[in-house]
C-alpha cells in the first residue's frame, strides 16, 4: 500500500482524532460522546507536540505518530536537553504489515535529529515491542521513576 508521511497540520485535527479513536476502540475503550471534537480541540491547543500523519495516495489517513516535546529548563548541573515522549503510534488494520509503523518512527527520528532532540521515550505495548526494538529503542534507565496522584 503506497503512502506519504507528512507533518500534521491544523486541518488534520479530525483525522488525528479519528485515528486515536480507532486505537482506543481496538484496545477496548468505550468512546464518550463528543470525543472527536474534544480530542481535536486539545490537539490543536497543544503547542508542545509533534505529529506525523501517513496518508494513502487517495488521501485516506492510514496511520500517525504523536509525541510531546519536553524541554528541560537550564541547569548548572546538567546540559540543556529536549526529548520526546511518544504517546501514540497507530496504523490502521488494513495498512499493517507493510512497514508503515517503522516509517513513521523513522520520520519522527529524523525530525528529532533536526530539532536538537536528544532522546525519545515511550510505554510499549507488548505486541509492539519488536517494532520498537528494530527501530533502536531499548529499556529505560534504572533511574526512571514516576508518581501517580490518588484517584480520589
Amino acid at each position: 500500500m503506497s503512502s506519504d508521511i507528512r507533518l500534521a497540520e491544523p486541518r488534520d485535527a479530525f483525522a488525528i482524532a479519528a485515528l486515536t479513536m480507532q486505537d482506543d476502540r481496538e484496545t477496548g475503550a468505550t468512546i464518550a460522546p463528543g470525543f472527536i471534537d474534544r480530542y481535536a480541540d486539545a490537539w490543536l491547543a497543544d503547542r508542545n507536540r509533534v505529529t506525523f500523519l501517513a496518508e494513502g495516495t487517495d488521501g485516506r489517513p492510514l496511520g500517525m505518530v504523536t509525541a510531546a516535546v519536553v524541554t528541560k529548563l537550564p541547569s548548572s548541573r546538567r546540559p540543556d536537553e529536549r526529548w520526546l515522549h511518544v504517546s501514540l503510534l497507530f496504523v490502521t488494520q488494513d495498512a499493517r504489515g507493510a512497514g508503515l509503523g517503522a516509517r513513521l518512527l523513522a520520520t519522527l527520528k529524523e525530525w528529532s535529529r533536526a530539532h536538537a532532540v536528544s532522546r525519545m521515550q515511550l510505554n510499549a505495548d507488548a505486541r509492539a515491542r519488536s517494532l520498537y526494538e528494530r527501530a533502536g529503542f531499548g529499556p529505560a534507565t534504572a533511574e526512571l521513576m514516576e508518581w501517580h496522584a490518588d484517584p480520589s
